[in-house]
């Protein structure tokens, strides 16, 4: 027999809600009693009429304040927002709640990048009732289902009555509650949607507020409470001289590991979350473009083990991971294995490498000589690789990468990026929101101790700067004070001003410590691409650039924050000022840089 792994949790209950003469709101009381016993901790509320229910909830005695609430004026930023609070720790995700009609259609872009980041999310929804529906009454609209397949579970509830909530419509609530936690948090985590219909009254009636008899012993809810699944087995996956890891989005230590075990070249994306391995090579992109270019090249990988979700250099999805000489095997414990190639060969859940005979012969198959330099070691035996032949190897890898780098050109935007880069240390979180940003430091950075986190599931820049406030929000709430390093936001200013909004707090709420750092290029990189070379230059300026900076200074200092306009050299002694609060950095192209007329 097996033993026990962990000790039988006892039964979970919850007292049952005292009468308010709302129906609605008994059942938001329950509701979120019952999603703090579970360990929901934070909330974002978009305010509304219908949704006022769930708000009287947060407030009574028997939530007691165990969830702490945060108020965003535009449910778009309240979404991303509540992605930004649970993204910190996935297993303690936040709930966004929002009033009826197309107010839940705002919330869209955050739940699909929910879905495609893995990130938990709970999408609470008010709703009218089945009577009124379909009829034409004010802000009401097909809600139910609207989320279709981006969510782990949606479930239409329907509304209370009116008066009390009876018994049964209580565990309903709660069972509902407690399933869409474990939903979210499962073995495929992501978002879910619970869509709440209320009927009027909407609000308590103040005669109710008085505390019932306390010598009556109250009634009690069960819980459902589900235990965690275990931790796939590794699985065994070949490995040897011409096989190199690679790193995407969130793919963790698991890939740091893997590479270091064996020797093997690790190409990490700046939001890998894989940076500080040993056999890390910085700066690939470039040198990569180059070795898949050449069939002969003599660093041409093999093979590539793939850990999270690679979507950056298309040096890496298509020549690398889409060359027919190259077997694809992808590690990943989730039905939603990435294989944009559709090239993999084998997906396990966890891996761990095995060893395999060499061949001497290059990835071609033409037996290049393995002793040439530059050739692929030679693998002296299946189980016991050479380690000073792999260290040479990844050397190898790092020397031509650096050369390769060197020959980019680097603009001052690319500068920026790489001075906040480099002012993350150890316990800093940064933040990265704008997809060239992100391809310029793959580029050019090299490691760091810092925590890296990019809108990456959905390969997007959408709602980055509000779910950057999230996060600074978690970690001041979860922190040790003292402990915790800087959060800092890299974006463009296209993608800054997306969600400005979303760094509004109330009064009572604390203002985070967030660095945003803001690239101003006018949006002008983010169109300059092959597929606009042929466009006119007065056709981009008019229709493909954004605010100027001192623009986007003054909508942050309006915030609140401490706004200014900087030039991009001024930058590195602006971040290592000391600072608290919301800081909005907008950094601008070098005077030395611009021409002048004479």
């Amino acid at each position: 027999m097996h033993e026990p792994s962990a000790p039988i949790p006892p039964p979970l209950t919850i007292p049952a809600p005292r009468p308010t003469s709302s129906g609605a709101v008994d059942q938001a009381v329950a509701i979120w009693s019952a999603l703090a016993e579970l360990g929901l901790a934070e909330a974002v509320l978009a305010p509304g009429s219908r949704s006022a229910p769930l708000v009287y909830g947060l407030a009574a005695d028997e939530v007691a304040g165990r969830i702490h609430a945060h108020v965003r004026i535009d449910e778009r930023a309240a979404a991303f927002t509540a992605l930004g609070l649970g993204r910190l720790d996935p297993a303690r995700p936040a709930a966004v709640v929002t009033t009826s009609g197309t107010a839940t259609a705002h919330l869209h872009a955050a739940v699909m990048e929910a879905h495609h980041s893995r990130i938990p999310l709970l999408v609470l929804t008010a709703d009218r009732p089945a009577e009124l529906r379909e009829v034409g009454a004010n802000q009401t609209t097909r809600q139910a289902g609207i989320f279709r397949s981006l969510v782990r579970l949606a479930v239409d509830l329907p509304a209370p009555t009116a008066e009390a909530a009876s018994p049964v419509e209580l565990r309903t609530a709660v069972s509902t509650a407690a399933r869409a936690l474990a939903a979210a948090t499962g073995e495929h985590p992501g978002p879910v949607h619970l869509n709440l219909s209320f009927r009027d009254p909407l609000v308590p009636r103040a005669e109710d507020s008085e505390q019932p008899d306390s010598t009556a012993a109250p009634e009690r809810i069960v819980v459902t409470r589900r235990a965690p699944a275990p931790a796939p087995a590794p699985q065994p996956v070949p490995v040897d001289s011409r096989t190199v890891v690679v790193a995407g989005d969130g793919a963790g230590p698991a890939a740091a590991a893997l590479a270091d075990a064996h020797g093997l070249p690790l190409l990490a994306e700046p939001s890998s979350g894989a940076l500080t391995a040993e056999s890390l090579v910085p700066r690939y992109p470039a040198l990569l473009g180059e070795v898949m270019a050449d069939p002969e090249h003599p660093l041409r990988p093999r093979r590539a083990i793939v850990l999270g979700h690679p979507t950056l250099s298309r040096p890496v999805v298509g020549a690398l991971l889409g060359a027919p000489d190259v077997e694809v095997v992808v590690v990943d414990p989730h039905p939603d294995w990435p294989d944009v190639a559709r090239r993999a060969s084998l997906v396990v859940p966890a891996a761990i490498g095995q060893e395999i005979s060499g061949t001497g012969q290059d990835a071609s198959g033409t037996g290049k000589d393995a002793a040439s330099p530059g050739a692929a070691p030679p693998a002296s035996d299946a189980s016991e690789p050479d380690p000073a032949q792999r260290r040479a190897w990844v050397q190898a890898w790092r020397t031509a990468a650096d050369a390769a780098a060197a020959r980019l050109p680097q603009p001052w935007q690319q500068r920026a990026a790489l001075a906040v880069w480099e002012a993350s240390g150890p316990g800093d979180l940064l933040v990265l929101g704008s997809s060239s940003l992100v391809r310029d430091l793959e580029q050019h950075a090299g490691p760091t101790p810092a925590r890296v986190i990019a809108n990456r599931g959905l390969a997007g820049i959408d709602g980055t700067t509000a779910m950057a406030g999230g996060l600074a929000l978690a970690r001041a709430a979860r922190d040790e004070p003292g402990e915790r390093g800087r959060t800092r936001l890299l974006v463009g200013d296209l993608t800054a001003l997306h969600d400005l909004t979303g760094l509004l707090v109330g009064p009572e709420e604390p203002r985070p410590d967030l660095d945003v750092i803001v690239v101003d290029d006018g949006g002008g990189r983010i169109f300059s691409g092959l597929e606009h070379a042929a466009a006119p230059p007065a056709l981009l300026r008019r229709f493909f650039t954004t605010p100027h900076g001192a623009d986007i200074a003054a909508v942050a200092a309006g915030l609140g924050a401490d706004a200014r306009s900087l030039e991009a050299d001024a930058l590195p002694a602006a971040l290592a000022e000391p600072a608290q609060g919301l800081r909005v950095l907008v950094v601008q192209e070098p005077s030395s840089a611009v021409p002048r007329n004479s």
